[in-house]
């Protein structure tokens, strides 16, 4: 961990498909009140990735909209601790959370190279 890490860790937001591939392809769409990333749109096995560090108020707040077909979902991706990507101890490191979205659910592995074991249940289709 460097000095400037510990004052002013980075949050890396990777998003991967795992959805069928002979169904529509993902659309993601994330943004704050400040950055609107644009839609990406994902096959199978693809992977979407941004990096952002939090603003000196702790109010940074990361929202993306998921999008397969009819399926629709828009949930926090990254907001304070209420989240389910937030940091789990005092001192702060860089920290990744891993998106695994699916035909049924989306679930979440905060680490940077998750094992099928990382992860876990975070939200449905709605």
């Amino acid at each position: 961990m460097t000095y400037a890490s510990f004052w002013n860790p980075a949050i890396t937001e990777t998003f991967i498909s795992a959805i069928s591939q002979s169904t529509p392809l993902l659309d993601v769409h994330c943004q704050s009140r400040d950055d609107d990333l644009g839609v990406r749109t994902l096959k199978l096995r693809d992977k979407f990735d941004f990096s952002f560090h939090w603003n000196f108020l702790g109010t940074t707040h990361f929202y993306c909209n998921f999008t397969w077909g009819a399926n629709t979902t828009t949930f926090d991706v990254y907001y304070k601790h209420e989240s389910p990507c937030k940091y789990t101890c005092v001192i702060a490191t860089d920290l990744y959370c891993t998106w695994l979205i699916e035909d049924y659910a989306i679930y979440l592995a905060r680490t940077h190279n998750p094992s099928p074991q990382d992860f876990v249940f975070a939200n449905t289709w709605v």
